[in-house]
């Protein structure tokens, strides 16, 4: 079985450095912000984040597996004493 690579953001910078491009300019490639690239590699942007994976063509869930869940929560329907929310009921009647 292959190891997955862990990116951080100095392994992504290096790999879009190595393959001849720069934040600015993939930024500017999207049609983004010159800072959106810069700002995905800190926090969440999902815009610098789609464009940076699109120029590595890397999944963004693989460059920032904590940012994308692979596993989809779905909300409580009952409360603690198993009746359902006065939301729930709303939404389901």
């Amino acid at each position: 079985m292959r190891k997955r690579k862990r990116w951080d953001r100095h392994a992504i910078k290096a790999e879009i450095h190595r393959r001849g491009g720069t934040l600015l300019g993939i930024a500017a490639d999207a049609g983004l912000e010159p800072s959106s690239t810069r700002v995905a590699l800190h926090r969440r942007h999902p815009a610098g984040e789609l464009a940076i994976s699109a120029f590595l063509s890397i999944e963004p869930s693989e460059l920032w597996p904590e940012r994308y869940h692979s596993r989809v929560s779905t909300p409580a329907i009952h409360t603690a004493d198993g009746a359902a929310s006065a939301s729930l009921k709303r939404l389901t009647a």
